[in-house]
């Protein structure tokens, strides 16, 4: 390994002791270009400026004797190069003969592309007599034309002349590269396995007299594409192997490597980089290969610049003006634009959450103009337009995206902290996760189909637009302020939940003694129990305010033998309705710093008691501070008045009173997806009529739920209710309730 290094390719280890060589010719290998081979301008007096690789293509010397070959992509996946592969593929064509290349390898990034644009541009190479090869492809008779316009291995085998030899160059695309490119790119072809393939190619080549063969072989980046590579070849034997195997995407890693068996000797090209290969003959009749990195010449190669007179002006007439709605305030960077371009993926399909692979952004994209972005720059910027998809997910299925996305993954709208600790915070848009909530996600295709192995699996189903024309459609729009500040922020929006909690219960016994034993639960009178709880919840929360709404009935009916019907035994209505401003904690979020709470609370019941003349009801009004001391608990003090007897004109009062609340919001103790126990507790005291009536109200709830699904619980529910006026003894009433529990939680953001 290393800038220099030489291999025998054939023969047994060992030297050859004459030490006489013959120099065969030299093969010239480009890798990992990607169609990079000039960057928008569209100043005016530039239209196209050349990027670093034409003027490493500026080194290539196509005189007799040398075969010039690229490993895959040299004209794919790049904004211009698209271009050009559908306004001008002659133009296209002509750059890659005038640059001295005798043979494309089709790669993954070729692939990717839509499948007409990559009709065009073969088809243009083939006529300029620069034929694109992928030697592992079959293809269905819907994608019959595909075969047609590139060299498979029913075409037979390509030949090359080196000095007085005959080459053969085959190429092959990994099959996994299909999982990875979308639907469309993909259907009707397939790509074989790698070592079968490779095994009848070289046979053929020998058969036909071919004296030294070369695989390319396109299976991924780094390391783990040339060990892929490698390993397809180490099932085979003798001059069923290669002589050399060229790496599309191993030059992250290597220049040069010789397996312990000698053939084939691994060549990888650098990343827009090109390396020479000159292959000699030894005395012996063994072939030797000496990998040579060559240097990039001061000025682009004269084709670039031609291509660049010819393409440069329609191009910037096309997509070089800036967009109406593309100014911009400051710089932007590739990570800005990814930013931007999952918040325009979430607002144009009303997400919640847009989860986008930054690498869809080129990390050496830079605008046309300073000061606005223009469609050259999406075209250019977003390398893979892939149709967006949507689902709507649980709250687990987040919080587990949140706690496994690797590196690389933008989680728009979604942030943890302290992932996998009791500290674990979940939040959407600034908002804490609502476990028995829905949630709507938006990404990308190749991401929902699990590509990056990112996502857990989801019913996606297909969004609106794809990456380049939502982002080209936002940027469309008229604006004069950046596109970064115009997204609208979810959590300046009010985000409405809504809750129904009902609880059923049911008790029943049936006692016969004919025989008049009396004994065990023979005594036991017959008796009927049905209870109903029901709890509705209305909310409303954005950044700096909360709106709560909660309505809680209880009522119940009981029939024991002995008595005529159903006698009413629960019955109670509360309705709490509480403001909150959060501004304070918006501008500085300390524990000691408040928000500020207005609260009502009206409680009465369904049906009158005989022995009133009017209906059971308070009305409390009260305002305060709130403290959050922890993501679950709150606390607040407040001072207000209660109405007493509302409905009753010769009882009722108004009483002036101050209180305190302390209460612990649904903590989930135990989780196994959709799965979990969580309990509540509150506690309110509230003093009226202080100094005269003394009217001490205790108040308390605890409530824990095992859930079973979605929409089914086992619930445990715990009230008290005490009560002390002008100094009499504390009275109070405690109430359990064990049951089933049926529920709904919706949610919904209003502009």
């Amino acid at each position: 390994m290393g800038a220099h290094a030489s291999a025998q390719t054939t023969g047994e280890n060992s030297e050859d002791a004459s030490g006489e060589t013959t120099d065969l010719g030299m093969v010239i290998a480009t890798a990992g270009v990607g169609g990079e081979l000039a960057r928008p301008r569209c100043d005016g007096e530039t239209t196209l400026e050349a990027q670093a690789f034409a003027r490493a293509a500026g080194a290539i010397a196509a005189e007799e004797g040398t075969l010039v070959v690229d490993t895959g992509g040299l004209v794919a996946r790049h904004g211009v190069a698209r271009f050009a592969s559908m306004n001008a593929p002659d133009a296209l064509a002509e750059l890659v003969a005038g640059l001295g290349y005798h043979a494309l390898a089709f790669g993954e990034a070729d692939l990717g592309d839509p499948r007409e644009m990559v009709l065009r541009r073969t088809r243009a190479l083939a006529q300029a007599g620069v034929p694109t090869l992928l030697t592992n492809l079959r293809c269905d008779a819907s994608a019959a034309e595909m075969c047609d316009a590139l060299v498979t291995h029913e075409d037979g085998v390509p030949t090359f002349a080196l000095g007085e030899e005959r080459v053969a160059v085959f190429a092959f695309l990994a099959p996994s590269a299909a999982q990875r490119v979308a639907p469309d790119r993909r259907a009707g072809l397939h790509l074989l396995p790698l070592t079968e393939s490779i095994r009848a190619a070289v046979r053929g080549a020998r058969a036909r007299g071919a004296q030294t063969v070369i695989a390319i072989v396109d299976s991924g980046f780094g390391a783990a594409a040339v060990a892929e590579a490698v390993g397809a070849v180490a099932e085979l034997e003798g001059d069923d192997k290669p002589d050399a195997v060229l790496s599309s995407g191993g030059g992250t890693e290597l220049l040069f490597a010789r397996p312990t068996g000698f053939r084939p000797a691994v060549v990888a090209p650098p990343p827009r980089g090109v390396v020479s290969l000159q292959v000699r003959r030894q005395a012996s009749g063994r072939y030797d290969l000496l990998a040579t990195p060559l240097e990039p010449t001061v000025a682009p190669a004269p084709a670039v610049d031609r291509f660049i007179a010819r393409v440069g002006g329609p191009y910037c007439d096309a997509l070089g003006e800036p967009m109406r709605g593309g100014t911009l305030a400051e710089p932007i960077t590739p990570d800005a634009l990814a930013e931007l371009l999952a918040g325009v993926m979430r607002q144009s399909n009303h997400a919640d959450v847009a989860v986008l692979n930054v690498d869809a952004i080129d990390r050496r994209w830079q605008p046309a103009h300073d000061g606005s972005l223009s469609a050259s720059d999406v075209q250019v910027a977003v390398q893979y337009d892939e149709p967006l998809v949507h689902a709507e997910v649980s709250a687990s299925w987040l919080r587990n995206l949140a706690r496994a996305a690797p590196p690389g993954v933008l989680l728009h709208g979604l942030t943890i902290t302290g992932a996998f600790t009791s500290s674990e915070a979940v939040k959407v848009n600034g908002r804490p996760l609502d476990d028995a909530a829905q949630y709507e996600v938006v990404t990308l295709r190749f991401l929902a189909e699990g590509g990056d192995g990112v996502l857990p699996s989801a019913d996606f189903e297909t969004a609106d637009g794809t990456l380049r024309s939502v982002l080209t459609e936002y940027l469309g729009e008229e604006r004069e302020e950046d596109p970064r500040e115009s997204l609208v922020d979810p959590y300046d929006l009010l985000e409405w939940t809504s809750r129904v909690n009902t609880d059923l219960t049911f008790t029943g016994s049936a006692v016969r003694d004919s025989g008049g034993y009396q004994e065990g639960p023979l005594t036991n009178e017959p008796q009927v129990l049905i209870g109903l709880n029901a709890n509705l919840e209305l909310n409303a929360l954005s950044r700096n305010a909360a709106w709560e709404n909660v309505v809680n009935a209880t009522y119940s009916l009981a029939r024991t033998s002995g008595t005529d019907g159903f006698e009413e035994g629960a019955d109670q209505v509360t309705y709490r309705t509480s403001g909150q401003y959060r501004g304070l904690r918006t501008m500085r979020d300390e524990i000691y710093v408040p928000d500020l709470v207005v609260e009502g609370l009206l409680r009465t019941e369904f049906s009158k008691d005989d022995e009133r003349d009017s209906h059971f009801m308070n009305v409390r009004f009260v305002a305060g501070p709130q403290w959050r001391l922890h993501r679950y608990l709150q606390t607040r003090l407040v001072a207000g008045f209660e109405i007493l007897e509302a409905l009753d004109s010769d009882m009722r009062s108004v009483q002036p009173g101050v209180g305190a609340q302390l209460k612990i919001n649904p903590w989930a103790l135990l989780q196994d997806g959709v799965r979990k126990l969580l309990v509540s507790f509150t506690a309110d005291y509230f003093l009226s009529g202080p100094g005269g009536r003394n009217r001490h109200l205790l108040q308390g709830l605890f409530d824990m739920q095992f859930n079973i699904s979605r929409s089914f619980a086992l619930g445990l529910n715990v009230t008290m209710y005490g009560l002390s006026e002008n100094g009499s003894d504390f009275s109070f009433a405690l109430g359990t309730t064990a049951s089933l529990r049926v529920g709904w939680t919706g949610r919904w953001l209003s502009d």
